[in-house]
């Protein structure tokens, strides 16, 4: 147990992380919003990804899932064999003593294997990001959609001396009311995000679930109460809002709270966000979570409406693949909860390159130059921590 705490060292959390790339072990680090405590968990085990997804009958653990795997969701599963919080470190049960010693082993004498990056092609250019833009206005307008969201990507080179555990600990404590996370799938490469929407959360008390949507900067000093929202923006939220409802619906849920819109902050950014909860102490809802997990992913504020057309258009538009950009991600059955967020405000990383992700939502007032914009501004949320 010495030597397992010696090597769990947050205080030298850039090595850890290392060698547990290195070494192919599955891991995820996350602090919840409002909170300043760091958990990291590791995986002894093969990551497992499955559609038979039961969120109660699973351990404690972290899930995360890409875009494209929806109906049914096929989530990686990284169990919480060992768990590491304040430089304490607890061993789940069922660990065998030999799986310890075979991780001491693999720590201390880890192989390695490169990731080789794809030559995807994105839409990288303001010209070509807005004539899709321009392309899903008139879409809209036609009637085949009532709102498109559309991404891009952008690489940026290594910077030297990058340390990925430092560079965690700065958007902890840069964006405190973000879900902010760092995880590892063995062949999958290391995902580092600040997510400030919440996808579903689930305990013994409640269910909660939210709409977000509209971006606006937020300058210094401005307050949240001046900042004004246009049509489009209100338009944009609602319809998101009316998605969550339907959801309800599809599953005869009538007994909600819903509170909102109202303005929040998001880092640098301001948002419409409004918040939909069920209290079970008023209505007993068996498997609720996974329902309405099955039914809100991909949301629309990452896909838009309706899913069976927009879905396919964006995928032959954009020409690449998300992967686990505007997926889920969280820790479930941690601490009496399941919180699962969308993954936003994220970035990939290689072995010499980092890769930003945003999105925009389309709707039939949008100004193609504006959503270019807002995706920049999205993306700055990391870059600008470099």
């Amino acid at each position: 147990m010495w030597e397992l705490s010696k090597i769990l060292n947050l205080d030298q959390g850039d090595i850890l992380l290392n060698k547990l790339q290195k070494a192919g072990v599955a891991f995820a680090a996350w602090k919840m919003p409002n909170d300043v405590s760091i958990q990291l968990i590791i995986s002894l085990n093969n990551t497992v990804k499955s559609n038979d997804l039961q969120l109660s009958e699973i351990g404690a653990g972290f899930l995360i899932n890409e875009y494209a795997d929806n109906h049914p969701i096929k989530p990686y599963y990284i169990s919480a064999d060992i768990v590491v919080k304040d430089n304490q470190t607890s061993i789940n049960p069922n660990v065998k003593s030999s799986e310890i010693d075979e991780f001491v082993k693999q720590m201390n004498d880890p192989s390695f294997t490169k990731t080789v990056d794809s030559s995807e092609k994105s839409i990288f250019s303001s010209n070509e990001f807005e004539e899709a833009v321009q392309q899903a206005i008139l879409e809209i307008k036609d009637g085949s959609f009532e709102k498109i969201v559309l991404s891009r990507y952008k690489d940026e080179p290594l910077p030297a001396g990058f340390s990925i555990w430092e560079f965690f600990q700065t958007i902890c404590s840069t964006y405190k009311n973000a879900f902010c996370s760092i995880s590892h799938i063995p062949g999958k490469r290391v995902w580092i995000g600040a997510s400030p929407e919440l996808l579903i959360s689930d305990s013994v008390n409640q269910f909660r679930t939210v709409s977000l949507a509209g971006t606006k900067a937020l300058e210094e000093g401005q307050e949240l109460s001046e900042i004004a929202w246009t049509q489009k923006e209100i338009e944009e939220q609602a319809l998101v809002s009316r998605y969550i409802i339907n959801c309800f619906k599809k599953i005869r849920l009538r007994e909600f709270h819903e509170h909102g819109p109202k303005t929040i902050q998001a880092g640098n950014l301001a948002h419409l966000k409004t918040e939909f909860i069920v209290d079970y102490s008023e209505l007993g809802f068996d498997e609720l979570a996974d329902q309405m997990l099955e039914l809100l992913h991909p949301t629309s504020a990452v896909c838009g409406m309706p899913i069976e057309n927009t879905k396919p258009w964006i995928k032959e538009v954009e020409k690449y693949n998300r992967e686990f950009y505007s997926g889920f991600l969280g820790p479930i059955n941690f601490e009496g909860s399941t919180d699962l967020f969308v993954n936003l405000r994220c970035m990939r990383l290689s072995e010499n390159k980092i890769r930003f992700y945003a999105g925009a939502g389309i709707t039939e007032d949008s100004i193609p130059k504006k959503e270019y914009l807002e995706t920049e501004m999205k993306m700055n949320v990391l870059k600008r921590l470099l």
